[in-house]
Formats: structure tokens, C-alpha cells, sequence
């Protein structure tokens, strides 16, 4: 490599890098010999003078030590300008790592892109493709950085733990572009180069996988893919869904493995991060929680809020139990749960389930509180907890109608949540003796609300009119300037179409704009900081969706206690709101008032009365 050459060529690139990073010319760079030599320094740390490139090199590393990481690459790109050859990669390499820790990721990538253009060395090369995918990555520029990670495996030199994480990054990639079976292939891949806990969550992210593909995908998959354990990974998948008992499960495992000798061993667990019920779980509070698609990451945070509560409320501890979605091995769950020693229930949480447990649990059988309804299920001893958005349409019913609203339109989306959550309303409402000015329904996402508003909105009149609106997120906006063009001052009440929508903003709105959240969600209540401190940790990049279900786990644990205590006639002020037990073992919660505006989401102290 040619050193003048060098220096001639790359100058513009080096001086460009400098300035990214924010630091002009440097002493230690060729300039014009008519210019003055100047060696401004970042503000926090002391100046990078103009030296040998070792000592630039041995300052930066000091740099990055003390998490000064952009002036060390400042330091480590001076130093390349001072030599040649090998040595100048390195540095160049080096200064394109300091930049992605320093969250310069278009610096970094520039940099890479030096090293790829000028190394030979392997080990190099792959160290170079790997800091690019990550500022490509961290840029939001997947495309490019798959390239980048596919080049990467394909060096020998590749350290295991840089090839495992590249594995894991593709096959979310791939996964994102629900190409499944390559991206199953990915995390087979890679589970040869984890152990401990790193292997058990692949495990997970396998298992999860599987679980979101159906049956005949499966069996298509198997005579698609070459790969032997992989081959093992998808006819377990498929065992496991035909044998729910653990027994007749591990029987079919090892009639497979004798048919198939030499075949390697996967280690397949089909519970999960839940286990079975064990032999023992004295004194527990057993929860039932689903594994199957696409219930267990909500799972894994309901079980998050409830072993938070657990520590923090000093009661007894939790005990995971995995239900499969088989209904009849749901129950014999619950029966060896109670034969170990549960002295209550939290869950099941689908409405089969709950069925099946309340078909097998006798009268001194410990108490369950499900994680559901069942309209017309009731039980001594069963107490059922909404988790739907059904309880927040029965309190609009409720609440509107005693603040002086009398009559209602009502609008929803055609799919199976919206038609709950207005039928809900609906059966409360007539209740309540609330009229029904309008019924109509619009596709989710098609952004043509007219008719639809036109058909609920006819004949309203009066200031004891509403609407009653359920939407998501993406439709919210439209449906309310659709409303507003039909009448600018009716009220709306809305009710998210689901759990994980919240309530954002509306630049636009005019008129009164009320619904209802949850103290958790509005982050009002100051006693549940330490729960909310000890979840982030649990559930650090949880879904809107996975944080309002880890808030009902911890509210579950209340509820669950006082029953215990059999305190079931007061009031329970949770996280979700304030819940009541009903004289069947329904339980109400009463969430709080808020209204939506220019401004984002608003409490109030009660709900405005119809006409003020």
C-alpha cells in the first residue's frame, strides 16, 4: 500500500469523518503548508495532540476507557492519517467501532467502508462487515446490513459469539419478512454456539416460532428443509401438538428418536419458560398461563406482574404452570395443581379453558380467579376478571347514561374485537334504558368512514346525544374528522379496539372527546413506582400491550390475596383501576375519566354532565 498515495486520496474522506464527528482539521492530518496548523479539542476532555500514531492510538484507547468514545475516534482516525499499510486499517477499524459506540452509526459505516476498501485480511474484513451491519442496522437500513451479515457468516475467523448474534439478527430480519422457514434455519444455526440462558431463550424464540405456524406449514417445511435437526425441530413441533399430556408427549419423542437412530438430540421442551405443575407447590399461588401463539410474551408479562407483586406485597410466591389451548388437559393441570398444594388460582385466561376448569373443580377445591369472562359461568369459589375492552365499554354504558346521555349512535370496526366491544355496550346501555339513535360498522383501514357515519349519526339531535366510537389507533383520526364533518359538538366516547392502542393525540379535534384509561397507563398512581421499577427491568422492551397486562398481573395478586383473606366486600384499588367484586364473582373495575385533545390524553375529576 502506498503511502502518498494514500494520504492523496484519502484526505477528503478523512477530513469529512473529522467534521461528522465535530472536530476540524487536526495537527497530526497533511495540510498546506500555507495554512495554519490548528488541533481543536472536544470540550469534555483533554486536547488530542499531534503526535506518533502510537501514542494517538494509546490515547484514544484511554479515551474509550474513560466512555469518551467519539474523541477516541477522533484520536484513532489522526493516527491512521499518520501511517500506512496494515497498522492504518487497524486504526481506521478501530475508529469506526469507537463511532458506533459513540451512537455515530453514519460514521461508523463510512469508516467500515474505508476498512472493507483497503483490507486483505480476513479477521479484518469480518471485524469491518460487522461494525457496517450495525450502523446500517441502528439506522434502520436492513436491507444492506442482511448483505453485510450473510458476508460475515462466510468467514472462517468469525468469532462464535459475533456468528451467533449475526444468526440471531438475520433471523429476526427474515422473520420481519415473513420468510419463517429461513429464518427457522437461522436460529437452528445458531443454537450450536449458546449455552446457559443465551441457549434457553433461542429455545424460546424456536419454540414461538413453530407455534405461529400451522400444521400443514409444518409438515409442507419438512420436506423442504435439509437440515436434520431442523427436521427434529418440526416433527417434535408437531408430536407435541398431538400428545398435550407430558407423558404420552416424552413416549412419542423416544419412539421418534428410535426410528430415526443417530439423529442429534435437541433438547425439546415444550412448556416453555412455564413449567408443569411440580410435585410440590405448597402454600403457591398457582397461575395458569397459555404458551401457544400468540399468547406467551402476554403471558411472560402477566407472570412478570404477578412475581412482582408477590415480592413486593411479602405474600406467597408464584408457581407458572404452561397451558397448551387443550382444553381437557387444561383441567388435569388444574387437578395436579390442586393435588401439589395450590392454595389458589390465577388464570386460565381463554374462555375454553375456563370452561374446562370449572367443569372439574369441586366446591372445596382452592379458589380460581380466571383471567377472562364467561358470560352465564358462575361458580363458588370461580371469581372472573375482565381483561378485555369490554369492561370499559359497560362503564361508558353506565357512567353516560347516569351524567344525563339518553341516546346513542354507535360506530365500530368490522372485526371480531369491535363487534365485542359494541355489543358490550350495547347490552348495557339498553340496561340502563339508553335509546339507540344508529347503528353502522367500517372496514379497519380503508379510511371511508362517510356512509358508515351518515348511517350511525341519522336523526341525532338533542343535548343528550353521544356517539359511542370504537376504533384503533390507525382509524381513530379519520373516524372522528368523519364524525365532526356529519356534527362538530356531539360528544364521542372512544374505546380502543384493542388493549395495545392506547389513546394518542388529535390535532384536529373539536368537540368533546371522552374515554377511559387506567391509572397505570397514565402513569397517576405514585405508590406503584417501585412495581414500575422492578417490571422495567423484567420486561425492559415490553409492548404497550405486554405493559398494560404486567399491570394486571399485579392487580390479580391484590384480588387473589383478598379472597384469600376472604375480604371480597370492599373495594380493591389497583393499578388497572378501582375493582369490585360482584355478587357472582364478577369483578368490575372503574377505570378513570379522561378527555382526548389537541393536547394528548387529559384526566378529569368525573365525567362532564350531557349539555355543559
Amino acid at each position: 500500500m502506498n503511502g502518498p498515495s494514500l494520504r492523496a486520496t484519502g484526505l477528503r474522506i478523512f477530513l469529512a469523518l473529522l467534521a461528522a464527528l465535530g472536530l476540524g482539521a487536526c495537527a497530526s492530518m497533511p495540510q498546506s503548508a500555507n495554512k495554519p496548523r490548528e488541533a481543536p479539542a472536544p470540550a469534555t476532555v483533554a486536547p488530542v495532540q499531534s503526535s506518533a500514531p502510537e501514542a494517538l492510538a494509546a490515547q484514544a484507547q484511554r479515551l474509550q476507557q474513560q466512555g469518551h468514545d467519539l474523541a477516541a475516534a477522533k484520536a484513532f482516525i489522526q493516527a491512521a492519517g499518520e501511517t500506512r499499510g496494515d497498522a492504518q486499517v487497524a486504526y481506521l477499524l478501530q475508529a469506526s467501532q469507537a463511532s458506533l459506540a459513540g451512537n455515530k452509526p453514519q460514521v461508523a459505516v463510512l469508516l467500515a467502508d474505508e476498512v472493507l476498501r483497503l483490507a486483505h485480511d480476513p479477521k479484518l474484513r469480518g471485524e469491518a462487515l460487522w461494525v457496517r451491519a450495525r450502523g446500517l442496522m441502528n439506522q434502520g437500513q436492513t436491507d444492506q446490513a442482511k448483505g453485510n451479515l450473510e458476508e460475515l457468516l462466510t468467514i472462517d475467523s468469525t468469532p462464535p459469539q459475533v456468528r451467533a448474534e449475526a444468526l440471531g439478527t438475520l433471523a429476526t430480519i427474515f422473520r420481519n419478512e415473513n420468510h419463517d422457514l429461513t429464518a427457522l434455519n437461522f436460529l437452528v444455526q445458531r443454537d450450536s454456539l449458546l449455552a446457559g440462558p443465551d441457549k434457553a431463550e433461542n429455545h424460546r424464540r424456536i419454540r414461538a416460532l413453530l407455534d405461529a405456524q400451522s400444521s400443514a406449514k409444518l409438515k409442507n417445511w419438512q420436506g423442504r428443509s435439509g437440515n436434520p435437526i431442523v427436521q427434529e425441530w418440526l416433527a417434535f413441533a408437531l408430536i407435541a401438538r398431538q400428545n398435550p399430556d407430558p407423558a404420552a408427549r416424552e413416549a412419542a419423542f423416544a419412539q421418534w428418536l428410535q426410528q430415526h437412530p443417530g439423529h442429534p438430540a435437541i433438547h425439546w421442551s415444550a412448556s416453555g419458560s412455564l413449567p408443569s405443575a411440580r410435585a410440590d407447590a405448597r402454600g403457591d399461588i398457582c397461575a395458569l398461563l397459555p404458551q401457544s401463539a400468540p399468547y406467551a410474551p402476554l403471558s411472560q408479562a402477566l407472570a412478570a406482574g404477578l412475581e412482582t407483586a408477590a415480592q413486593l406485597r411479602a405474600g406467597p410466591p408464584i408457581h407458572l404452570i404452561a397451558t397448551t389451548g387443550n382444553p381437557s388437559f387444561t383441567s388435569v393441570l388444574f387437578q395436579r395443581g390442586v393435588q401439589a398444594g395450590c392454595v389458589a388460582f390465577v388464570g386460565p385466561w381463554l374462555e375454553q379453558d375456563i370452561r374446562a376448569v370449572a367443569s372439574v373443580r369441586k366446591p372445596s377445591d382452592p379458589p380460581v380467579l380466571s383471567l377472562g369472562e364467561v358470560q352465564g359461568l358462575t361458580q363458588s369459589g370461580l371469581y372472573q376478571l375482565p381483561m378485555g375492552r369490554g369492561d370499559a365499554a359497560r362503564q361508558i354504558a353506565v357512567d353516560a347514561y347516569h351524567a344525563g346521555y339518553r341516546q346513542a349512535a354507535i360506530l365500530y370496526p368490522q372485526d371480531s374485537s369491535g363487534a365485542s366491544i359494541q355489543a358490550d355496550f350495547l347490552t348495557r346501555w339498553k340496561q340502563e334504558k339508553g335509546s339507540v339513535l344508529g347503528v353502522a360498522s367500517f372496514i379497519p383501514g380503508r379510511g371511508s368512514l362517510n356512509g358508515a357515519v351518515q348511517q350511525a349519526l341519522a336523526g341525532v339531535s338533542g343535548q343528550d346525544s353521544m356517539v359511542f366510537l370504537v376504533a384503533g389507533k390507525g382509524d381513530l383520526a379519520a373516524s372522528v374528522a368523519a364524525i365532526r364533518a356529519v356534527n362538530a359538538n356531539i360528544p364521542i366516547f372512544v374505546v380502543a379496539s384493542d388493549a395495545g392502542d392506547g389513546l394518542p393525540s388529535l390535532p384536529d379535534a373539536r368537540g368533546p372527546i371522552y374515554s377511559l384509561e387506567t391509572p397505570w397507563a397514565m402513569h397517576s398512581e405514585p405508590l406503584d413506582s417501585k412495581a414500575r421499577s422492578l417490571l422495567h427491568q423484567e420486561l425492559p422492551q415490553a409492548s404497550p400491550a405486554q405493559w398494560q397486562l404486567a399491570g394486571v398481573g399485579l392487580d390479580a395478586y391484590a384480588l387473589t390475596q383478598a379472597i384469600l383473606a376472604q375480604e371480597t366486600t370492599d373495594p380493591v384499588d389497583g393499578v388497572t383501576g378501582r375493582l369490585h367484586f360482584g355478587p357472582h364473582g364478577n369483578i368490575h373495575r372503574a377505570m378513570h375519566w379522561v378527555q382526548i385533545g389537541p393536547g394528548g390524553v387529559q384526566g378529569l375529576a368525573q365525567l362532564p354532565a350531557a349539555g355543559s
